[in-house]
């Protein structure tokens, strides 16, 4: 009695191995894909500093009732730099989250061979979590820095804690003016969140 093994090939582990190598290069992109949002976004990622001229001192100080010359007429320079601190959204989530996506793009790769799909299923995790990053305030929640009071204080001259009053349950606003919580004034930058595989 003779017994045999009879291998037939339907050539799908060739297959795999040339869609592997064809999507070899593909990448994730994840971040704001609108160029003046993504220039916003920069600044509150890294935080800002400005010299204050003159004029934009005089405009300040109006703004808060602060005299720009003292009695015997000197000039009062109120603001030498303005200051916005960094409040990184991106970089704290990629660091608290990374391992949780990339175990999440090998659970998933491991399930479909498909790179470009696990890819997508990494990119909008990374981005629901750098968008409640956000909606938290930091990283652990709360940890970013409050609005100034000078913010709160522009806000205010502006008319726009009159206008989040007014359309208060109307739904015409969103009513984020009156929070001290910051990046969350008019929820552009949480909605240009996004992902991309290229």
């Amino acid at each position: 009695m003779t017994m045999g093994i009879n291998i037939t090939s339907n050539n799908a582990f060739k297959k795999l191995a040339d869609k592997l190598k064809a999507e070899k290069n593909k990448k994730l992109e994840v971040g704001v894909m609108i160029p003046d949002v993504a220039t916003y976004a920069m600044y509150l990622e890294y935080g800002w500093v400005q010299r204050v001229s003159g004029k934009q001192n005089a405009y300040l100080s109006g703004i808060l009732d602060l005299p720009i010359h003292d009695k015997d007429g000197n000039y009062i320079q109120n603001f030498g730099t303005l200051h916005l601190p960094a409040r990184p959204f991106m970089r704290d989530t990629y660091a608290k989250r990374r391992s949780d996506w990339t175990a999440k793009f090998k659970s998933r790769f491991l399930k479909t061979f498909d790179i470009q799909h696990s890819l997508g299923i990494m990119g909008q995790m990374a981005t629901d979590d750098i968008k409640e990053t956000i909606r938290n305030a930091g990283i652990p929640a709360g940890s970013f820095e409050k609005r100034s009071k000078l913010t709160m204080a522009l806000l205010e001259a502006r008319g726009e804690m009159d206008k989040a009053k007014k359309s208060k349950g109307k739904g015409l606003l969103p009513n984020n003016v009156m929070t001290t919580k910051p990046l969350t004034l008019s929820g552009v930058l949480q909605s240009s969140i996004t992902w991309k595989v290229s």
